[in-house]
């Protein structure tokens, strides 16, 4: 597994271009708090591989079940269903709770992350300047650099992130294939459609970036 800060320097790049930040604003605002209810980070979050190829499979296999391509379902599945398995005891490193709940034991994986600006902020001749540096960054591979240029900047960005819960994704995963071995081929779909809605979406600032892995 290689955990990666899934982002696009692109949406940052937009900003510097336009005269409207309404459009580009992330359409999830974080929750307004001046101090969240969970342990924080500075770094952005990284991105698990293996929650991407899950979530990819999942529909994958779902869609193969429909065109009643068997073969090709239980492949998807067992792709992920490995992947899973071969990298379980490394993503305590990478899991978060749920920031909209925080008192939840359920962990999830991120799997794509964006960043927006607030759709209220002002770009200045600094700003922007933090901007187009920020920018560069992200596209070097340097993110964690990027947000503390534009934390020291004072430039009002909200991260966006998908998530997926490891637990009953793993759980989901093994149950699908055994229904396809019984034949039971609409229960299988049924368990590989939980996955993908068990995905979340949660927003915040990057003042306010989720610690990630196990607490203690």
């Amino acid at each position: 597994m290689k955990p990666l800060p899934r982002l696009t320097a692109l949406t940052l790049a937009a900003f510097m271009s336009s005269g409207s930040l309404v459009a580009y604003a992330a359409t999830t605002e974080p929750p307004a708090q001046q101090t969240p209810a969970y342990e924080t980070q500075k770094e952005m979050l990284k991105t698990a591989d293996e929650a991407l190829t899950a979530i990819t499979d999942a529909h994958a296999a779902r869609l193969a079940l429909f065109e009643n391509d068997i073969a090709a379902a239980k492949e998807r599945i067992a792709h992920a269903d490995a992947a899973f398995l071969d990298a379980e005891k490394k993503f305590n490193d990478l899991t978060i709770g749920d920031t909209e709940m925080p008192s939840d034991a359920k962990r999830y994986l991120p799997f794509d992350m964006s960043m927006a600006l607030n759709e209220n902020f002002t770009v200045t001749d600094e700003s922007k300047e933090a901007l187009e540096k920020a920018n560069g960054l992200i596209q070097q591979g340097a993110t964690d650099d990027a947000v503390e240029v534009l934390r020291l900047a004072s430039v009002d960005v909200n991260v966006t992130g998908a998530f997926l819960p490891v637990v009953s994704t793993t759980d989901q995963l093994e149950q699908a294939k055994s229904l396809i071995d019984e034949g039971k081929y609409f229960d299988a779909n049924l368990a590989l459609k939980s996955i993908e809605d068990s995905v979340i979406v949660r927003s915040f600032s990057i003042d306010a970036i989720p610690q990630q892995g196990e607490a203690g």
